[in-house]
């Protein structure tokens, strides 16, 4: 059985169904042909229909303030995929690197949903920036929560600027997803 994400468009199947799970608080089940969330972006099982459904966030007409603010929220899920990506290089606990990977691949996922919004091509590539003064797992920890706190404020803040309300849901699911991580991250 597979099922696609109606907002990253990822399909979704019994041999993919657990990928990123140390990027999440609860494990995913595959059972009466429902999981619970998206392992690529975290939806919840709302968001997850069939292979043939159309993707949620595949959006015509956005005007030229929502484009940028999808630009910056690409860009700032990119960076933070960048940090978790460094992160998992850096960190010392095993259990850690491997939270930082998925974590990671989560948020990389995020940039490609604002990509897909915005209709932009490819993820941004930024300055490269030397993490390595986070060497000790309980700063690299404090970070992430500064960024997951600040994904979760931009969200909020750009929510009424938007034209759609298809990239207010986007956002409020993608604040959700954040809040989970800091959950994660603090225990």
């Amino acid at each position: 059985m597979e099922f696609k994400c109606l907002i990253c468009g990822m399909i979704i199947n019994t041999n993919n169904f657990n990928l990123n799970r140390e990027a999440f608080t609860q494990d995913n089940l595959f059972k009466d042909n429902q999981i619970k969330y998206c392992p690529f972006c975290g939806a919840s099982y709302e968001y997850i229909g069939n292979t043939e459904d159309k993707l949620l966030t595949e959006i015509k007409g956005l005007d030229e303030k929502t484009l940028n603010i999808l630009d910056h929220a690409m860009k700032l899920e990119t960076f933070n995929g960048d940090f978790y990506k460094n992160a998992s290089r850096i960190a010392k606990d095993k259990s850690n690197k491997d939270k930082f990977k998925a974590l990671s691949n989560v948020e990389y996922t995020h940039a490609r949903i604002h990509g897909i919004m915005g209709g932009f091509h490819g993820i941004p590539k930024l300055n490269e920036i030397n993490y390595d003064r986070y060497n000790e797992d309980i700063i690299l920890i404090s970070q992430a929560e500064k960024r997951e706190t600040h994904a979760i404020n931009f969200y909020r803040k750009y929510y009424e600027h938007v034209c759609s309300d298809i990239v207010r849901n986007v956002f409020d699911i993608l604040s959700n997803v954040e809040k989970l991580h800091i959950e994660l991250i603090k225990n």
